[in-house]
């Protein structure tokens, strides 16, 4: 194969359950560049005897790794025009790394919007969600400069120069995202979080027709796609919409100042109530 003009940016931390997959899947394609926030088991050697790049990535105070500094840093190793964003979860069909490897080639699209569909709880038969990220991008044409979690940047071309792939599973990455009950609800409370904490710094504040649309709009989203899944189907739609129920409740403390300290406060006062009237 000829030279490649791509570079596969990929985060891990003690991944070596998957790092094999995602690293065969691409290496053929191009360069392979693992940002390890310090794995201690055997992902930097797996990865290593298969052909990809490791390197310690620079401590990060955000939950995300879409920043500025992540993008200059990744960029220091990187010798390719062409970068895929992204994670050891996701794997790309062989039609759609053809296409980016097409594309690379040429000079006038700067950036690409690629399809991705989302497996979960061990279903592959159907994806349970559709999204799309412009995750692949000439390195001079992206700012990750005020990036939110979840984004990917600006855009610092013309409308010419991005080319948006068709919804087809040929054009699209497979996002194979590992949760049970037990985990997505300990990461998706980390990500409600994060997320009320960047609307309420923004300005935004709680409504009730927040709290009820956004869960009823997850719910949707999830389920018109999952309902083919059965039973998963429905308690994965449910899951996601408790998740946006997290956020706004979350927005809410934040607005109201609510933490186990100010509740206990209050608490206290009552108690004091109860206590003098026995001791009256």
């Amino acid at each position: 194969m000829a030279q490649s003009s791509i570079t596969f940016v990929l985060f891990s931390f003690n991944e070596e359950k998957r790092i094999e997959y995602t690293v065969r899947n691409l290496i053929k394609y191009g360069e392979v560049l693992i940002l390890d926030d310090g794995s201690t088991d055997k992902t930097k050697e797996i990865a290593e005897n298969l052909g990809a790049k490791v390197v310690r990535r620079p401590a990060n105070p955000l939950y995300y790794t879409e920043t500025q500094a992540m993008l200059d840093f990744a960029k220091s190793h990187i010798s390719t025009p062409w970068i895929y964003w992204s994670y050891v979860d996701n794997l790309l069909p062989k039609t759609l790394l053809e296409k980016m490897a097409e594309i690379s080639r040429q000079g006038k699209i700067k950036i690409v919007h690629i399809p991705i569909f989302t497996y979960l709880w061990g279903e592959t038969k159907y994806e349970v969600i559709r999204a799309a990220y412009a995750n692949f991008f000439h390195r001079d044409y992206v700012d990750f400069r005020g990036n939110r979690m979840h984004g990917l940047g600006k855009f610092l071309g013309k409308d010419g120069e991005i080319l948006e792939l068709p919804w087809k599973k040929e054009y699209a990455i497979r996002h194979f995202s590992l949760y049970d009950l037990n985990k997505f609800v300990s990461g998706h409370l980390n990500y409600a979080q994060r997320e009320a904490e960047e609307k309420y710094k923004e300005g935004r504040r709680f409504s009730v027709l927040f709290m009820l649309g956004s869960p009823l709009k997850y719910f949707w989203l999830f389920y018109k796609r999952g309902w083919r899944l059965g039973v998963k189907g429905l308690y994965i739609a449910l899951l996601y919409s408790y998740f946006r129920l997290m956020v706004a409740v979350k927005l809410y403390e934040l607005e109201k100042h609510l933490t186990l300290e100010t509740i206990e406060q209050s608490f206290a006062k009552e108690k004091e109530r109860l206590i003098k009237e026995i001791e009256a």
